[in-house]
C-alpha cells in the first residue's frame, strides 16, 4: 500500500474494536474504529485545561485482566487509575508517589506499582491512596536509572526492568515475595576488541511466559532470555545498519514486533533470529509504542508523526490510520463494547435524519407559494382527458379508406354487368 497521510479505514478491517491514546501534551484520547460511520471520530477523556509541560503521558496499560481499569502515568509524580464503565463512561482516581517520571505502571493485589526513571519500584495501596491518610510508598531500589517497567500478564506478581548501562540491565522480581529480585541479566562478551558491548534496554516484552522475556535496545539489538537456563540471551539479533535504534516491543507467541526511532516497524519470529520476518510500512516518524490485541492479530501502533494505526499481524496490511493532533505516546487496544458501538451508530443515524429533515425544510422555504398561479392551473382542463373523448367521437381513417374502396368495387362490377 502507498503511503498516506489521511484517516483511512481499509474494508477488510471489520473487527470490533476501540484505543486509548497518550499523547506528548498530555491528552488521553479515545478512538472507536468499529464505528461505521465516523471512525475517526475522537474525544478527551482528560480536562486539558488543567495540562502542563509535565503531563506528558509515559505510562499506559490495563490494571485488570478483563481490560475494564487502565491506568495512566505522567512524566510528574501523578498516576491515574481509569475504571471503564458499562456505558463507557471513566471513573478517574488519582495516586501521587514521591518521584517522578512514571516510566511504567502495574496493578497487584489491590496495589498500583510503579516504575520511576531515577530506578525505584514503589508500591501504593489503593485503599489508603483514595483516602485522606498519607502513605509512605514501600520502594525497591533496582538502579540509578529504568528506562520501563513490564507486568507479566500470565503471573501478575512477576515484574521486570530495565534501563541504560550495565548496571542497569534487565531484572526480574517477585511481588509476591516481597519484590525479591529472581533474575538479573548478564551482558554478552567483550567484542574482538575486548570492549564491553553497550547495554540499553529500552523496552521489554513477556512471551506469554514469566521465564522468557524479550527486550530491545537504542543499540540496535533484540534479545531473549530464558531465566530458567542461564543469564545471557539464549538467542539475539544484532543489526548493522547505521542509525538502527529500537524504541518499542510487544511479543506474543513466538513473534517479537518491534519499533524504532525512524519510523520501522518489524517483526522477528524467535525460531529464527537472525532476520526479521515482517516489516509494516506507513510511518513517517519514529515508534512510540506498540500494543496487540487480546488475539494477536492486530497491531497497534502510536507514533511521533501524531497518528494511531492499525496493522494486520500476518498480511501487514495497514487497516486503519487516525490522526490525533499530537505526538502519539502510548496507545492500547481493547474489543469495543457492543452497547457502545450500537449507540455510536444510533447517534449516527440520528444526526443523518436531522441533516436530511433541515435539507427538505430548506427546499420548501427556497419554493414560493402564489394563489393565483395555482387556480389557473386548477381551472385549465385535463389534455388526457379531451384527446380520449375525441378519440372515441372522431372515425378511424383506415376503416374509411376500406370503405371507400368497397364502394369502388361495387360501381365498377355494376357498370360491367349493364355493358
Amino acid at each position: 500500500m502507498k503511503w498516506t497521510t489521511a484517516n483511512i479505514k481499509h474494508v477488510n478491517y471489520t473487527a470490533k474494536h476501540e484505543l486509548y491514546v497518550g499523547t506528548h501534551t498530555g491528552s488521553f484520547k479515545h478512538l472507536l474504529p468499529a464505528a461505521e460511520k465516523n471512525p475517526h471520530a475522537q474525544s478527551n477523556l482528560s480536562d486539558i485545561t488543567a495540562l502542563d509541560k509535565e503531563s506528558r503521558v509515559t505510562a499506559l496499560g490495563f490494571g485488570n485482566e478483563e481490560q475494564t481499569e487502565i491506568l495512566l502515568g505522567r512524566a510528574k509524580n501523578i498516576a491515574e487509575l481509569h475504571t471503564i464503565g458499562l456505558s463507557g463512561g471513566l471513573n478517574t482516581r488519582q495516586i501521587a508517589f514521591s518521584a517522578a517520571p512514571i516510566v511504567g505502571l502495574a496493578q497487584y493485589n489491590n496495589n498500583i506499582i510503579a516504575g520511576i526513571g531515577n530506578g525505584q519500584i514503589q508500591t501504593m495501596a489503593l485503599d489508603v491512596a483514595s483516602s485522606d491518610e498519607t502513605q509512605e510508598p514501600v520502594v525497591i531500589s533496582t538502579g540509578d536509572q529504568m528506562e520501563h517497567l513490564r507486568q507479566c500478564s500470565a503471573a501478575p506478581h512477576i515484574v521486570a526492568t530495565g534501563g541504560k548501562a550495565r548496571q542497569n540491565n534487565l531484572k526480574v522480581y517477585d511481588l509476591s515475595a516481597d519484590g525479591k529480585q529472581i533474575f538479573s541479566s548478564k551482558n554478552l562478551p567483550n567484542d574482538y576488541l575486548q570492549l564491553e558491548v553497550p547495554v540499553w534496554d529500552s523496552d521489554i516484552g513477556f512471551m506469554d511466559n514469566p521465564h522468557v522475556l524479550a527486550t530491545c535496545s537504542r543499540h540496535g539489538y533484540v534479545r531473549l532470555y530464558d531465566t530458567r537456563k542461564q543469564r545471557r540471551p539464549v538467542t539475539h539479533f544484532a543489526s548493522e545498519e547505521h542509525g538502527m535504534s529500537f524504541a518499542a516491543l510487544i511479543a506474543h507467541e513466538n513473534y517479537i514486533y518491534t519499533g524504532t526511532t525512524m519510523g520501522v516497524l518489524k517483526a522477528f519470529d524467535t525460531r529464527r533470529m537472525k532476520t526479521h520476518v515482517h516489516t509494516y510500512k506507513g510511518f513517517t516518524g519514529g515508534i512510540s509504542d506498540l500494543h496487540l490485541d487480546e488475539t494477536g492479530k492486530y497491531l497497534s501502533s502510536a507514533s511521533l508523526d501524531r497518528y494511531v494505526r492499525v496493522h494486520e499481524t500476518q498480511s501487514t496490511v495497514l487497516l486503519y490510520q487516525c490522526y490525533v493532533k499530537s505526538k502519539a505516546t502510548k496507545v492500547l487496544i481493547r474489543p469495543a463494547a457492543a452497547q457502545q458501538t450500537a449507540s455510536d451508530e444510533e447517534e449516527n443515524e440520528e444526526a443523518v435524519q436531522t441533516q436530511v429533515q433541515q435539507k427538505n425544510k430548506s427546499k420548501l422555504k427556497e419554493t414560493p407559494h402564489d394563489a393565483e398561479y395555482e387556480d389557473l392551473f386548477d381551472q385549465m382542463a385535463t389534455v388526457g382527458d379531451d384527446s380520449e373523448e375525441e378519440a372515441e367521437l372522431q372515425p378511424n381513417p383506415a376503416a374509411l379508406k376500406r370503405k371507400a374502396a368497397k364502394q369502388t368495387q361495387k360501381t365498377k362490377k355494376k357498370k360491367q354487368t349493364n355493358n
